[in-house]
């Protein structure tokens, strides 16, 4: 079942939304501080045809604000999602938090990457790794991998969570489409496979190891990351949502969920267990 829900009386009738101005924030501040910025190339599930012109040049801010993309599904990191805050402002972007350590979700990229080559850039897809994903699950309340939101006018806009049959999908991006027509976000993206988008900022590299761990299925490596990073700065708010997950990979990994729901809770190891 699909949570969109248009029209909760939010400002311009978003619903469920969040404010996302502080992902604008960092991504200009780290866009000033990068001297060569290089071009990052873009990954999709499926190619697209090719239209429109190649950009020349991008914002000083690192922001996509022109209407010109590589590909209707880009692969782009948490930190990435950044630069595309002010596209939604004029096209609905759709985000897919994935994991491959799930069939469904596996399933679920192709469904949705086919529905938005579909409509042929009146959405724009983004699809971000959800083991990596650290503050940014939480900006967008995700409880569960795999999940799809929506970003409209800057703000996440929920949708479901979980695989969905083709229908259920389709329904959902018509729904979206017409939301965004009611905040006057009408206009489409065109293809340019030359196009280059803005650089991503660089990733500390305590980070970049700990998510190269979660990519290996390294739990135990990426808990030892993330726990270096904090001790070298104890405020660092994504090392610390990211050993949170991390440790849970590590204490749930080959574990038998059948088995620890069904046994009975004799003790605060079994509570903690189930918690999990």
């Amino acid at each position: 079942m699909s949570n969109f829900t248009p029209g909760s009386g939010l400002p311009s009738g978003l619903g469920g939304a969040f404010d996302l101005s502080g992902l604008v924030n960092r991504a200009n501040q780290q866009a000033a501080a990068r001297s060569t910025p290089a071009a990052v190339g873009s990954g999709a599930t499926e190619p697209a045809s090719t239209q429109g012109q190649s950009t020349s040049g991008q914002p000083a801010s690192g922001q996509v604000s022109d209407l010109v993309v590589p590909n209707l599904v880009l692969d782009i990191t948490p930190a990435g999602l950044a630069k595309f805050v002010k596209l939604s402002e004029r096209v609905p972007v759709l985000i897919e938090f994935h994991t491959n350590r799930s069939e469904g979700s596996l399933a679920l990229s192709k469904k949705l990457a086919a529905e938005v080559q579909a409509r042929g850039g009146a959405v724009l897809l983004l699809r971000i790794d959800g083991d990596a994903g650290g503050q940014l699950l939480q900006a967008f309340n995700v409880q569960g991998l795999p999940s799809v939101n929506a970003l409209l006018l800057g703000q996440p806009v929920p949708m479901f969570n979980g695989d969905q049959e083709s229908d259920v999908i389709r329904q959902v991006l018509d729904k979206l489409l017409q939301l965004a027509a009611e905040n006057g976000i009408t206009q489409s993206v065109t293809v340019d496979a030359n196009t280059q988008l803005p650089a991503e900022p660089a990733m500390p590299p305590r980070h970049q190891a700990a998510y190269e761990a979660l990519e290996a299925e390294d739990y135990a490596g990426a808990v030892a990351q993330f726990e270096a990073a904090l001790n070298e700065s104890p405020a660092d708010a994504i090392a610390a949502t990211g050993l949170s997950q991390a440790s849970l990979l590590l204490r749930t990994d080959k574990l038998d969920f059948e088995k620890v729901l069904s046994t009975p809770t004799e003790a605060l190891a079994d509570v903690l267990q189930k918690a999990d």
